[in-house]
């Protein structure tokens, strides 16, 4: 198992516990310390939840992560993320 799918193990046990869309993007940064970035954030969250790559493109906004001009806030990525945080 690569360090992608273990992540993404570990987001959907921490959505199981309860964690939200904000902990889950916060956690998912945590979790690939030095390798975060766009691609990894995109990976880790559409093998966990299967997020389209369109919404998870919306969510690269998060003025958390502050990669760009644009920022959202959390109340945003939580709006963006959540639907597609369910259990398979």
């Amino acid at each position: 198992m690569d360090n992608l799918e273990k992540i993404a193990g570990e987001l959907r046990a921490a959505h199981d516990e309860g964690k939200d869309a904000v902990e889950l993007a916060l956690l998912s940064r945590e979790k690939l310390g030095e390798t975060f970035g766009v691609i990894s954030f995109t990976a880790s969250f559409h093998l966990a939840f299967h997020v389209p790559l369109p919404v998870l493109q919306r969510a690269h906004a998060w003025q958390r992560f502050g990669w760009g001009r644009t920022s959202i806030s959390d109340e945003e990525i939580s709006a963006i993320l959540s639907p597609w945080l369910t259990k398979p």
